[in-house]
């Protein structure tokens, strides 16, 4: 089996490559023009192939004798025209492309922020209710590209009868990335922590790209949708101060409810921040509640449809993460084999 792989370089990718060639799957790693590979330690056998999906005009060759594509190119920065002109048009070239190819299997990276976290309660799942057409207003240019991301991509697999596997992540974390958007409000070193023993839908950046090897694979993920997080994830209060210490990043925690804090962003929402022409995110209270709504999570559709469980747990994560900081016993143990060794 090959696979062809875009965004491969990004902090998801990159593990996505070494995922797949685990499995013994052949893999073509689609990177920009200008992408440096130092330090991302593939394989020799891995094959890059550089393009931009806006403007390249091979894409098809990129797709030549490819038996499945592993779709997680999206633009997280920069303004919402960009985003949305890098998510959503270059999807619509690379499914074009696809629709000329013999590849008839395909895995979308999608994401939480699909989910219409207004409109939910209790448990979030794969049927919890999605956006209706979201818009500025009260979303962020990621959530919209994302969301039309997929709606496009569900439009072509179902004109073409692809093999679509659209797997939703919660927080993505791992090395240089433990910092997430669910901690609440930093104040330079200090923290607001709204809500903090919400538990935080998260996957460690190792596990999850387990589990798009894993869908590439296995012909049972073929026409699923799944969340995936590593299990009901951890509290923000444990996971901050995890955070704190591994990073070195020290401070105080100020703990808020989040009831209190929702209240407050609902008032001055409809008092003050309505009329404002640039509001931050997490004072509209949409977008305060997908970062922060306290619900519980799971991944039960993904361990029934595909057996998977975490590679690694929570407190090797720490370790993958952090190393010898590691604020365990793992790291404890991690440091006293280094003291051994020397």
């Amino acid at each position: 089996m090959k696979a062809l792989v875009t965004g491969a370089s990004g902090f998801l990718g990159r593990h996505v490559v070494r995922a797949l060639l685990a499995r013994g799957i052949e893999v073509r790693a689609m990177v920009r023009p200008a992408t440096r590979l130092e330090g991302l330690d593939w394989s020799p056998c891995v094959e890059v192939f550089r393009a931009d999906l806006r403007t390249s005009r091979d894409l098809a060759r990129a797709l030549e004798g490819v038996d499945v594509l592993l779709h997680l190119a999206a633009v997280v920065s920069g303004g919402e025209d960009a985003q949305f002109a890098g998510t959503v048009a270059g999807t619509e070239r690379l499914l074009e492309a696809m629709a000329a190819s013999a590849c008839q299997r395909l895995v979308l990276c999608s994401t939480f922020s699909v989910y219409n976290y207004s409109a939910i309660s209790g448990t979030l799942r794969e049927d919890s209710p999605l956006h209706q057409t979201p818009d500025l207003y009260d979303r962020d240019g990621y959530t919209i590209s994302k969301w039309w991301q997929e709606r496009i991509t569900r439009r072509f697999a179902e004109k073409y009868g692809w093999d679509l596997i659209v797997l939703r992540p919660g927080f993505i974390w791992g090395r240089d990335q433990g910092y997430l958007a669910a901690l609440g409000q930093q104040f330079g070193r200090h923290h607001l922590v709204i809500g903090p023993l919400t538990r935080i839908p998260m996957t460690h950046v190792e596990n999850c790209a387990d589990v798009f090897a894993l869908a590439a694979a296995d012909g049972r993920a073929c026409g699923q949708t799944l969340n995936v997080v590593d299990g009901p994830g951890e509290r923000i209060w444990t996971y901050l101060s995890d955070y704190m210490r591994g990073s070195g990043n020290r401070g105080w925690r100020l703990p808020v409810p989040y009831w209190l804090a929702i209240m407050m962003v609902r008032l001055g929402f409809a008092t003050v921040f309505r009329a404002a022409t640039k509001v931050p995110s997490i004072l509209i209270p949409r977008r305060f509640e997908s970062r922060l709504k306290p619900l519980h999570f799971e991944n039960r559709k993904l361990r029934e449809t595909l057996g998977w469980t975490p590679p690694l747990n929570y407190q090797e994560c720490l370790v993958r993460t952090y190393g010898p900081a590691a604020p365990t016993a793992v790291g404890r143990l991690y440091r006293a084999t280094l003291v051994e060794a020397e």
